[in-house]
């Protein structure tokens, strides 16, 4: 016979035990109701309710916020920071680079006009 024992105290339900004799009583804290629902799903953290002889569950949005732990994203390593600061070193000194040959093509411009002048 299949039962399902449950923790005494809290109700939760523990695990199954698929080869109980079916001439033996039922331990106290055991069920031969499925802790699933009607579906055949199972639920989400069964507690054995003895007053209606069923299993009550969470929704699956209670579980989450009981059990999900929330993901917690990684400090980034000191390479990875130095390699940050390169990044950002190096697009400044591209934006110096682009400035400068705008200035030298403007130099070179200006050059050429005072030699045409003269």
């Amino acid at each position: 016979m299949l039962i399902f024992i449950y923790d005494k105290e809290t109700k939760r339900y523990m695990y199954p035990v698929s080869d109980y004799p079916d001439n033996y009583a039922l331990p106290e804290n055991a069920t031969t109701v499925e802790p699933v629902d009607s579906n055949g799903a199972g639920l989400y953290n069964p507690t054995w309710n003895e007053s209606t002889n069923s299993w009550d569950s969470l929704t699956e949005e209670e579980w989450k916020k009981k059990y999900i732990v929330p993901e917690v994203k990684p400090e980034p390593t000191e390479a990875e920071q130095l390699q940050a600061q390169q990044v950002v070193m190096i697009a400044n000194l591209t934006k110096q680079v682009q400035d400068l040959q705008g200035a030298v093509k403007t130099l070179v411009l200006q050059n050429a006009v005072n030699k045409e002048e003269k």
